[in-house]
């Protein structure tokens, strides 16, 4: 068997939100350390990343409210709540910059999950000859017909602290988000399981 072949059984997950720098660092990461801790075995044979993508619609909404974003988008470094959150996990994320959701990306993955509708539907306008499964988490997880399929709402916008471009969300926010991130990987980790097993 071929070295080549040896590596394509190596299943890629990515995980996709807004700036890469809270919601699907998060779910990257958490997913790691709960198949590291509950099925080592599968450390092998599973790659997981994510990455960001800002949708159109976003940004319209975001020019129309007066909201201006830091360019360049990417490159930058966790929120405070996703870096505060890992390290209470024991993962520190403190040299990671967010990466842009590229077509190669797309093309390598076996399967990418969206934070939310939104962003599902801009990563399909990217037309990306890719085979990989394209959904949202909390569907992929609970099924098409779960209520509020969304992690985080997906038109909502922080403040924007000028000097350090770090978002600032409304008091309890990303908890919330946190806590639906949680949920999905107790209640599903047997889906991401027989997936790399698959």
């Amino acid at each position: 068997m071929s070295v080549k072949s040896e590596t394509r059984k190596k299943k890629n997950i990515l995980f996709v939100c807004c700036g890469n720098r809270e919601r699907s660092l998060i779910a990257e990461n958490l997913l790691g350390r709960k198949l590291e801790m509950k099925c080592p075995q599968l450390s092998e044979k599973v790659d997981i990343g994510s990455a960001g993508i800002f949708p159109k619609a976003y940004l319209e909404q975001a020019r129309k409210l007066g909201v201006t974003f830091v360019a360049p988008y990417f490159g930058k470094s966790p929120n405070i709540y996703a870096a505060k959150y890992l390290a209470g996990k024991g993962i520190d994320v403190s040299l990671y910059h967010s990466r842009e959701l590229t077509k190669r990306m797309l093309r390598k993955a076996d399967l990418v999950l969206a934070m939310d509708r939104v962003l599902k539907n801009e990563i399909l306008g990217l037309q990306a000859k890719t085979s990989a499964e394209i959904g949202v988490l909390k569907e992929y997880i609970f099924g098409p017909d779960c209520p509020h399929p969304n992690i985080g709402d997906p038109m909502k916008f922080p403040e924007i602290d000028p000097k350090t471009g770090a978002w600032i969300w409304p008091e309890g926010y990303a908890d919330d988000y946190i806590l639906e991130i949680e949920r999905c990987f107790s209640q599903g980790l047997e889906k991401f399981v027989d997936f790399i097993e698959g």
